[in-house]
């Protein structure tokens, strides 16, 4: 998995362009991390990795996240497709990294896990005490991603305030 950082990063500079509301940015980077609370479960009910409920499975799916997020945002159609688009990011993400079992990414059509043919991200662990020993490793390979996530959403927020100027 990518770490919760950079997901948090990217999720809430998708966010950052459309919504004035900290508030709102904030909730969209902590839904684009949530799909790694998966694991907790799946400790707990004994669930394996590479099940169907297991980690990077149904609750990496587009199709639950956009569900989840629109229950989340109580019926703000446009709020809870800034939260699905935040949370989708997740599994995109993790699509990216050299480890693991793949992504579901296409339940309920197809429970295959997959992966980009690009994985240039390094998995981190998913035990926050095993995060710190290779917290440098991971984080440098995610950089460029976080960046370009600050950096497209500065430009396109300078896009909107420009064409709302013009207006």
């Amino acid at each position: 998995m990518a770490s919760a950082i950079t997901h948090f990063i990217v999720g809430a500079s998708l966010a950052w362009p459309f919504v004035e509301s900290r508030a709102i940015r904030v909730a969209a980077g902590v839904i684009a991390a949530a799909p790694d609370l998966d694991v907790y479960p799946m400790r707990l009910f004994d669930i394996p990795y590479d099940s169907f409920f297991g980690h990077r499975g149904f609750f990496h799916s587009p199709f639950f996240l956009i569900l989840a997020c629109m229950l989340v945002a109580r019926g703000n159609i446009r709020l809870g497709a800034l939260w699905s688009a935040a949370a989708i990011t997740h599994p995109l993400l993790d699509m990216l990294t050299d480890g693991g079992l793949g992504v579901m990414l296409l339940v309920p059509f197809s429970d295959a896990r997959l992966f980009f043919p690009w994985r240039p991200i390094h998995v981190s662990p998913m035990a926050i005490g095993r995060f710190f020993s290779v917290a440098g490793y991971v984080l440098k390979s995610e950089l460029p991603f976080c960046l370009a996530a600050v950096a497209l959403a500065a430009l396109a927020k300078r896009w909107r305030s420009a064409i709302s100027q013009s207006h």
